[in-house]
């Protein structure tokens, strides 16, 4: 099992159609605006493809498909908790996010907080994005290489190198137009092969649906890091992380509020859609290859689960198709990259260089210190991708750490700083902060080395986002009531005194970390094998609940200073929330969006055409009637599109003559 010569003719003509894509859109880019937001004219259908598609790309075949397979029905709820997260955050942020009309997501902070909260959470976002390149270039790798080149993880590094300079080029051509103009094309395809899996395996293989197991909601009793609080605390972790971010992107690129809340509406339904398209198969795995060991092309290497969706895909789909669901996934792991880059390097260019280097600069040479930032992330991604595949880390526990340490304290006050309006101008940095070390406190920490102590509460994941969201959004929310305090500098003292107590003893009694048992720590009784011994961990425990103290009363202090001050600017910036969108004014005609709408159209077709002519080869007609299936379904999808693209031509035709009969 593995590539056939003409997968790679297939992977090789539909990743140079993508180039030519990111060079077509070349000529769009005429400054910063167009480079980070496509001019806001991106239909809504691309953006709601594209913000789907980057938020899972090759993780989703690997890591999540890994927990799928060694949870079975588990994971095929934790799928079916993605669409409730995004559609509660969506909801939050969507169209509060287009009115601000920003072209960074971070770029409304300083007005909406201040110039301080927007260095900093200009730089602690533009940190956090660097960690998601490397995990989407470690999934492909881990798949895809053992594929292209069985039995081998030299393999996967070259993969690596090779997919992350054809994204360096890519997000140099293209902007933000070629990646979700790529997004979509890439979603047609891969979901129409994903289509022609699922039906050629009812067709060939009925059987395995007999041998799934019975429901049930638990994980098996080795996986006891994920209970039904972890699900209930990733759909509150979506929640936020749907909301803001490099997500945020697409909601200020499209037209108005009407084009975000159907780009929001159609990302819920595709995310509806995931435990059928992207857990089923590896759910049927299970049946196929009861061990992981037992999985072609990835027996022998570390964690072989991470690879069961890509070798279901080579036992069941003829040559050439194969090629092309590959191909479909390495444009996802291009694109999700390029999402994150973009986004990175928006922040960079305009959040940082602009406001603080040169305040003068154009929209040209914005943009070129975005490319110049991108150079830079790319030598990171390949470099962190490289170390995490030579260590065999599990990309899912990984994953949840950062996310955890980098996203969750983050996207709160991000998201929450357009929704409420009575907090300190202060109360981000406030929450980041104390969040941060509410998730230092409560992860594991294994993965940092000696630093591992510092974790000592020992939560499994819930508890941990539980923990984290509960100190954020108190010191987020209650900012104000804080600030008063601080105006009385011994009672603030003596709240930073009872905060600290109080933290260590909720850290002595309320932590799963078997060193700080009540028994070990008070009755004597032998303590666990460990490297620390239970004397480090009420060390550094006690130096989190003095740092959370002090805390406490450092940021009573600062909030105490802008009580009573006017705010006309937080004033002006809630009322230009609440003022909907002229697009004829802000954004002009929809050349370029009608431009889009027939590009997609006849890129897709394209690809039908690819499917067909597939069978010209003798090693592609092994099932053609796999290839004609994902042509009509190709075609069909092209042709939808591009009239969809004359329709919304004619609407502006319509508009364009109906003053001059008034």
């Amino acid at each position: 099992m593995g590539t056939a010569p003409l997968d790679w003719i297939s992977i090789t003509a539909y990743l140079l159609v993508m180039v030519a894509v990111a060079l077509f859109f070349t000529r769009f880019m005429k400054g910063a605006k167009d480079f980070f937001t496509g001019g806001r004219r991106i239909p809504w259908w691309v953006a709601g493809i594209s913000l789907y598609m980057g938020l899972f790309s090759a993780w989703t075949f690997s890591g999540a498909a890994s927990l799928v397979y060694r949870t079975g029905w588990y994971g095929m709820i934790y799928f079916a908790t993605w669409p409730v997260g995004f559609f509660i955050g969506f909801m939050l942020a969507g169209v509060r996010c287009r009115r601000s009309r920003v072209v960074s997501p971070v770029e409304y902070v300083e007005t909406r907080f201040n110039r301080a909260t927007h260095t900093t959470l200009s730089i602690l976002f533009t940190v956090s994005l660097l960690y998601w390149p490397i995990q989407h270039m470690a999934s492909l790798g881990k798949m895809v290489g053992p594929m292209l080149f069985p039995n081998s993880e030299a393999a996967i590094i070259f993969t690596i190198l090779v997919i992350a300079t054809l994204v360096l080029f890519y997000t140099f051509s293209g902007g933000l137009w070629a990646v979700t103009v790529t997004d979509a094309v890439q979603s047609f395809l891969l979901l129409g092969v994903v289509v022609i899996l699922i039906g050629v395996i009812i067709t060939e293989s009925p059987e395995l649906f007999a041998g799934l197991p019975a429901f049930s909601i638990h994980a098996p009793e080795s996986e006891s890091n994920y209970d039904s609080w972890y699900l209930v605390a990733f759909t509150m972790q979506t929640v936020f992380s749907a909301a803001m971010g490099d997500r945020a992107q697409r909601y200020y690129s499209v037209r108005d509020e009407r084009a975000v809340l159907k780009l929001g509406l159609l990302t819920t339904a595709l995310f509806a859609i995931g435990p059928v398209f992207f857990g089923l198969i590896p759910f049927l795995s299970t049946v196929v290859w009861p061990d992981p060991a037992m999985i072609p092309c990835f027996e022998g290497l570390k964690n072989p689960q991470e690879g069961v969706y890509v070798a279901m895909a080579a036992k069941y789909l003829p040559p050439g198709i194969l090629g092309m669901f590959i191909a479909a996934m390495l444009a996802a792991t291009m694109s999700a990259t390029d999402t994150c880059w973009n986004t990175a390097s928006a922040i960079v260019s305009v959040d940082l260089y602009k406001r603080m280097v040169r305040p003068d600069a154009d929209d040209r040479r914005v943009m070129q210190v975005g490319r110049i930032a991108i150079v830079f992330f790319f030598i990171v991604a390949v470099a962190g991708a490289i170390v995490i595949t030579v260590k065999g880390v599990k990309l899912d526990i990984i994953g949840l750490t950062v996310g955890l340490l980098t996203g969750v304290a983050i996207s709160i006050p991000l998201t929450l700083g357009l929704v409420v309006r009575r907090i300190s101008r202060w109360a981000a940095v406030g929450a980041v902060v104390f969040g941060t070390l509410a998730a230092i406190v409560c992860s594991d920490l294994s993965i940092f080395g000696p630093f591992h102590i510092f974790g000592f509460m020992k939560y499994p994941f819930g508890y941990r986002v539980f923990f984290i969201i509960a100190v954020t959004l108190a010191v987020f929310l209650l900012s104000r009531p804080i600030g008063r305090v601080g105006r009385n500098r011994l009672v603030a003292i003596t709240l930073s005194v009872a905060v600290a107590a109080g933290f260590w003893f909720f850290f002595l009694f309320l932590n799963t970390n078997e060193m700080l048992s009540w028994s070990t720590v008070f009755s004597g009784a032998q303590p666990p094998v460990g490297d620390e011994s239970p004397a480090h961990y009420l060390v550094a425990m006690s130096i989190a609940a003095v740092t959370f103290g002090y805390l406490t009363y450092l940021f009573a202090r600062i909030y105490s200073r802008d009580l009573d001050e006017p705010e006309p600017e937080v004033d002006r910036f809630f009322a230009l929330l609440k003022t909907p969108i002229d697009a004829d004014k802000e954004v002009g005609d929809e050349r370029q969006t009608v431009l889009a709408y027939h590009f997609v159209g006849i890129i897709v077709l394209l690809l039908a055409l690819m499917s067909l002519a597939l069978l010209l080869f003798p090693s592609g007609r092994e099932a053609p009637i796999v290839n004609v299936a994902l042509s009509i379904i190709l075609a069909l999808i092209g042709f939808g599109i591009m009239q969809g693209g004359k329709g919304l031509l004619r609407r502006m035709k319509e508009a364009a003559i109906a003053p001059e009969q008034d």
